[in-house]
């Protein structure tokens, strides 16, 4: 979970994005259920439907009619909707809403706009091509949104027991640490995970500041720590690998079955 460049609104709603695919619906409203009880806000579900295009003929452009995604948008409505009635999580008096536009800029104004606490997300296609040119609706949210994302996938737990923080000591990662300790189970457990560089040089200057480097670590946890609000039971345990961060996370993760 991002930071978030303003602090989250604690009693503001969970925005929920769904598009009514009934094969994300179920990780997402249980997610958009877990963020209510742990910030108090109410759930909105959000579907954004993009414009069609217009289609080039020759020299001029071939708009599309209005009505042609006035239709579009409705129809994911009815499809949000079902997903919601038939889930085991849903509630069908949740607010609903449609909109056309940019799926990104949209779910990150909307959030700000309605003092949302957090935006879930599903974890959507995650091939090369979707990272490189920032076609994923879930990463362009990320780089858009002020408002904290909480983004899952499938097999998201409707009580986590174990959350991984990757943790460089910034702010940005110290507020995603405070908000996973609320999203833990009663007697979960909070992994806070440093990745320290792994490049390494014999010479004693690379030896004497890698040591002064260590030595900072264990205050820093525990200032981090000290600002977690846990609930009662949990349980917070430090790490620290070297490496490069984004596998190093991924490793301990799936060591850790989180």
């Amino acid at each position: 979970m991002p930071y978030a460049s303003v602090p989250p609104h604690i009693d503001g709603p969970v925005l929920v994005a769904c598009d009514g695919a009934p094969v994300s619906s179920e990780a997402l409203f249980n997610a958009g259920r877990l963020a209510t009880r742990a910030f108090g806000g109410a759930l909105h579900v959000l579907g954004v439907c993009e414009p069609t295009p217009g289609v080039a003929a020759g020299t001029d452009v071939l708009l599309v009619p209005a009505e042609l995604d006035e239709a579009r948008r409705a129809s994911m409505v009815g499809d949000v909707r079902r997903a919601i009635s038939i889930s085991v999580a849903g509630d069908p008096s949740w607010h609903v809403d449609v909109q056309l536009g940019s799926p990104s800029r949209l779910l990150a104004t909307e959030a700000l706009r309605r003092h949302a606490s957090v935006i879930v997300m599903g974890i959507g296609r995650h091939n090369p091509l979707d990272r490189l040119f920032g076609t994923e609706t879930t990463l362009a949210t990320l780089r858009e949104s002020r408002v904290p994302v909480l983004a899952v996938g499938p097999s998201f737990p409707t009580h986590p027991m174990h959350a991984v923080v990757g943790l460089d000591f910034s702010a940005a990662s110290v507020q995603a640490a405070r908000l996973a300790a609320r999203l833990l189970a009663p007697n979960g457990r909070l992994t806070l995970v440093h990745v320290q560089p792994r490049f390494e040089h014999p010479s004693a200057e690379w030896q004497a500041w890698d040591a002064d480097y260590g030595r900072t670590l264990p205050p820093l946890f525990e200032q981090v720590r000290a600002q977690l609000a846990l609930r009662d039971g949990a349980i917070v345990e430090t790490v620290t690998v070297r490496g490069d961060p984004a596998s190093s996370l991924l490793s301990v993760a799936q060591q850790a079955h989180c």
